[in-house]
């Protein structure tokens, strides 16, 4: 039997989505150009258990750290923050994806449905390593 794929909601959707059934956010922070974000995005995506623990317990976002549209999130308006000719960051992507100060590609970071942080990870995880850290969170709970 086929498991449900996970199904990557917005920003935007997320207030409602919480309205209708509280439950913890997985954001995805990536980049166009990162070739380990491609990698673990088609994992969260494709894989049967990880979809499935994704699709049973969490709202996925994906989010790219260089977007350059407004994200409207928590009562917050976020904008791209240009650093150079092609360079920049979401200002969202910063307040979700930083680290010790910096932000590396991949990462994710794990919401309570008060949309405040309980978890980051920064750096890639294989199938085996993304299964074990949404089993671990969703028992957490």
């Amino acid at each position: 039997m086929a498991r449900a794929q996970a199904r990557p909601v917005t920003f935007e959707e997320l207030k409602s989505l919480q309205a209708i059934q509280s439950r913890p956010v997985a954001v995805f922070i990536m980049t166009g150009w990162c070739k380990y974000c491609h990698a673990m995005k088609n994992s969260l995506l494709k894989n049967g258990e990880i979809s499935a623990l994704l699709s049973d317990k969490y709202y996925l976002v994906f989010l790219d750290a260089e977007e350059k549209r407004d994200i409207v999130f928590s009562g917050r308006r976020f904008k791209f923050r240009p650093s150079g000719l092609n360079t920049g960051l979401h200002e969202l992507a910063g307040e979700l994806g930083l680290i010790r100060g910096r932000i590396a590609y991949p990462s994710l970071c794990f919401l309570n449905n008060k949309n405040e942080i309980i978890y980051q990870h920064e750096g890639f995880l294989n199938p085996a390593g993304l299964s074990v850290l949404l089993k671990k969170l969703s028992s957490d709970k």
